[in-house]
């Protein structure tokens, strides 16, 4: 089974994320061509109505997924544009399976690839990304079973979470046409929802949640990508 990780714009461009998921990879013993580095899922394009332009882009990134079985994205925009909305625009199925990274390590962790040692002795809030959750395929059991599965790791949940959750403020591309508006929403939801709680971290699996959540907090709560939790467990 040929695997294939599409990294996306977001994750890309931030080396933080970008390096911890290779390195988990890595570690994981995961052998994967990287794809999504100088090509975009089409997000954009869908979103501002561009839809002819969303087709060419659509067959451009199939083109380079050829002979992957399964494609792994970190990025929940890139997930549910290349699973749900290449289909809608172009009438055809891919040729290959589409998972999101939360679905990813809970294969591995079952199947004994991730190892924890050190564990990650915190109370942590997760925080549901829209577009794998209420705006897509209910992805809501993965990643905190990903969580609890860490030595040490205590999961705190948040008043407004899974179906109820309220979005970070940077989806839809948000974050990046109205960037006050989008930094008041994260941290509102942070003032109001998650410091509350008591917990340490807010984490979540989205790039463009991590990236606002972590300004939005004004260094009241430490902001921690799932992945980079996982990885700290490793150690």
């Amino acid at each position: 089974m040929k695997i294939g990780i599409f990294f996306g714009c977001t994750t890309r461009s931030t080396p933080v994320l970008f390096d911890r998921l290779k390195e988990l990879m890595d570690r994981a013993g995961v052998e994967y061509s990287s794809h999504g580095l100088d090509l975009c899922c089409g997000a954009p394009l869908l979103l501002a109505g561009k839809i002819e332009e969303a087709k060419v882009q659509a067959e451009k990134v199939r083109r380079s997924l050829e002979g992957v079985d399964v494609v792994v994205t970190p990025c929940p925009h890139c997930y549910t544009i290349i699973k749900h909305e290449y289909r809608e625009i172009t009438g055809k199925d891919n040729d290959f399976e589409v998972l999101h990274i939360t679905q990813f390590l809970k294969k591995l962790i079952d199947e004994g690839k991730i190892k924890f040692k050190s564990g990650f002795r915190k109370r942590v809030v997760y925080h549901d990304p829209c577009y794998i959750g209420r705006e897509s395929d209910g992805i809501y059991d993965e990643p905190r079973e990903v969580l609890k599965s860490i030595p040490g790791l205590e999961l705190v949940p948040l008043p407004l979470e899974k179906e109820d959750a309220t979005c970070c403020g940077g989806g839809g591309f948000v974050r990046a046409y109205l960037p006050r508006l989008s930094a008041e929403v994260a941290k509102e939801k942070i003032e109001l929802q998650v410091l509350p709680t008591g917990a340490e971290v807010l984490t979540s699996a989205c790039p463009f949640c991590y990236l606002n959540l972590n300004d939005g907090s004004e260094g009241k709560i430490e902001v921690e990508d799932l992945v980079s939790i996982v990885l700290k467990g490793m150690e």
